[in-house]
């Protein structure tokens, strides 16, 4: 028996040592959670305030479309004003022109009116 006991003390010891070991492996996997549990955190926190970034530059980004295209707006209206402006100054030039044309040409003090 006593050979039987030895046997039986060796695999207790044997059983002893794997429960041991398995602890050991336990508390490494529970360590390693907790870093990736910290990790996540951190990384959710980053994702928080990258998300309320993002927003913030978006409204500030439609905001500035919205003020160029009233620029471009306001820029092609007084564009058209213009040039609307120019042509009907164009056509009462030509008018002028051809009213004096009609009128026949006329003495100016350019001319010279002295007798030769």
């Amino acid at each position: 028996m006593t050979q039987q006991g030895a046997a039986l003390q060796n695999y207790n010891n044997e059983l002893v040592k794997c429960i041991e070991e398995l602890c050991q492996k336990r508390e490494e996997l529970c360590r390693q959670i907790q870093q990736e549990e910290d990790e996540k955190q951190r990384l959710q926190s980053e994702v928080r305030q990258l998300t309320e970034k993002l927003a913030r530059v978006n409204e500030n980004l439609a905001r500035k479309i919205a003020s160029r295209n009233e620029f471009d707006r306001t820029i092609a209206e007084t564009e058209a004003a213009y040039l609307k402006s120019a042509d009907e100054a164009a056509g009462v030039e030509r008018k002028r022109g051809a009213s004096r044309m009609a009128d026949g040409p006329s003495h100016s003090l350019t001319q010279d009116s002295t007798p030769h």
